[in-house]
């Protein structure tokens, strides 16, 4: 015979998409927008090494960063974004030479505007749209004892670039998936061009503990997460120039794990490529790693 769940169980979904920390992607957005007034700060520490080189002159790239992201409901379906990025760049280059940066990068303003929502019991489907720029906040003219760094090692693009996509979110008590795509179009700044940035993901989550809810009362839990994150890159430009060994499509597959509670969010994920198309003798990614935070006032 059937027996009804008790009615928070068909309302908690609201808890957990509000007043709970919403659970997300490590590596990528959700479609859901903050309450009217709630403030979400989060930050993630991203380690990237870079050290297959098909050019076999032993290059290699390590680089870390911590972006500050600050999110602010204006209303239920409207909120805004705020990206401030700190990097520290270790490039070794054919000759054995190590060029260094380290300092705050580019600012990146948003806005998210929630658009079409889907409620069920326990079970919520949404979609939003964003759109903003990047601004040159990081320097982008920095030299070392050899010169002028190369431009993937600078803090800034010198550019104001523009950002727009699309973020699909369908979640219940025990599991969501998140869908979304965006596109960076990148200007000129000090007569060099970053080629066009693609970014598309898919990514799931799966409630492991506790398996089964309690009838009531305040609970945490951890979720298992898979993410697929791919980056395509056009062609950088020098003066108008198309540089040939840039641009291109990598895949990355992300398992990883996540704390979530009525405030916080922990996550650390590992990102592994399985597919590199790279143009020319450029670095392959051999892996990144993500430990992220995210706080709900």
């Amino acid at each position: 015979m059937f027996k009804p769940k008790p009615l928070w169980l068909f309302l908690s979904v609201l808890v957990f998409l509000g007043s709970r920390a919403d659970a997300a992607p490590i590596n990528s957005d959700v479609g859901l927008t903050p309450f009217k007034g709630q403030v979400i700060v989060r930050t993630q520490a991203r380690f990237v090494r870079k050290a297959d080189d098909p050019s076999g002159q032993n290059r290699k790239l390590d680089a870390f960063a911590l972006p500050v992201v600050g999110v602010y409901g204006i209303t239920a379906k409207a909120a805004v974004l705020v990206r401030v990025p700190y990097f520290n760049k270790d490039l070794r280059t054919a000759g054995g030479l190590t060029r260094s940066n380290q300092g705050v990068g580019d600012t990146t303003l948003l806005g998210k505007y929630r658009f079409y929502t889907w409620n069920a019991k326990g079970t919520t489907s949404r979609f939003s749209v964003i759109g903003g720029l990047e601004l040159p906040t990081g320097d982008d003219e920095e030299r070392d004892s050899a010169g002028l760094l190369p431009a993937p090692l600078q803090l800034g693009s010198g550019s104001v670039d523009v950002v727009v996509g699309g973020l699909y979110t369908f979640a219940s008590l025990a599991q969501e998936a998140d869908i979304n795509v965006v596109y960076k179009f990148n200007r000129e700044g000090n007569d060099f061009t970053f080629g066009d940035q693609f970014n598309y993901n898919f990514a799931y989550q799966k409630r492991f503990w506790p398996w089964t809810l309690p009838d009531e009362g305040v609970y945490t839990q951890w979720n298992a997460v898979l993410e697929l994150n791919g980056i395509y890159t056009q062609r950088n430009k020098v003066g108008g120039t198309i540089v040939e060994a840039s641009g291109g499509n990598t895949l990355f597959l992300s398992p990883g794990i996540q704390f979530v509670d009525q405030q916080t969010i922990f996550g650390f994920s590992i990102q592994l490529p399985v597919a590199q198309d790279l143009n020319g003798n450029q670095l392959e990614s051999d892996y990144q790693l993500a430990f992220s935070f995210q706080y709900t006032f």
